[in-house]
């Protein structure tokens, strides 16, 4: 049976995007958050996570230099510097689905196992730009405009393109505030319309397989943000 394309998209973005990250900014405060708030997905819109689920803190320069930072251990954590660019890495962890429900444990742990998964996220936040953003911090799953995205306007096209670890991936479904827009070609490019102002929140998504025990595939998950002028 023929399945259309965007049907296709939507399913796979809704299994991966279950939560949103974002990043609010207060002055030199960057702050992270973790619920439905943004997207427009039903559930909670801010939920309290461990701290010890940030993998990583970033403070990027418009030349693409990381920054000294001082991080926050407690929930919500925080980033504080004067950062162009802030970037988390965030994971749930190991989850099976079982007979009798999801359980945030790995395969090996957690009995009879249907199916099971690595969750791994990041989020970025562009403030400022420099030509220099327009290339891959080399880290997690990141989605990276390829040119200026603050000197946008409502209607206007976002050249991006997807990276893994600094290479480009192909086939990572891209969406525009959790509606699939998208999947990017050989090159990790794909042209996005933005279609509102204000905060904007681009998303990409790639399952790839896993032989570690723990799980069957690893989902990443990635959020670009940055604020649209009216």
């Amino acid at each position: 049976m023929h399945i259309p394309l965007l049907l296709l998209l939507a399913s796979i973005c809704a299994s991966v995007q279950a939560h949103d990250l974002w990043i609010t900014r207060d002055g030199s405060l960057h702050t992270l958050h973790y619920g439905h708030e943004r997207s427009g997905h039903a559930g909670v819109k801010v939920i309290e996570y461990k701290p010890e689920q940030v993998r990583q803190a970033l403070c990027v320069s418009t030349a693409g230099r990381e920054l000294a930072g001082e991080n926050g251990h407690t929930w919500p954590v925080t980033l504080k510097g004067e950062c162009a660019a802030s970037y988390f890495v965030f994971s749930t962890g190991y989850w099976s689905k079982t007979p009798y429900g999801t359980k945030n444990l790995p395969r090996n742990e957690a009995g009879m196992v249907i199916d099971s998964w690595l969750s791994v996220e990041s989020v970025k936040r562009i403030d400022a730009w420099g030509a220099a953003l327009a290339r891959p911090l080399g880290l997690e799953l990141e989605i990276v405009p390829l040119d200026n995205p603050l000197s946008l306007r409502p209607g206007d096209k976002l050249h991006l393109a997807v990276y893994s670890a600094g290479k480009p991936v192909a086939g990572a479904t891209v969406a525009y505030f959790g509606h699939p827009r998208g999947v990017t070609a050989a090159d990790g490019r794909v042209n996005i319309t933005l279609r509102q102002p204000g905060p904007q929140l681009i998303q990409a998504s790639i399952e790839t397989p896993l032989a570690d025990g723990k799980a069957d595939r690893l989902v990443q998950a990635s959020v670009l943000q940055f604020e649209l002028a009216p």
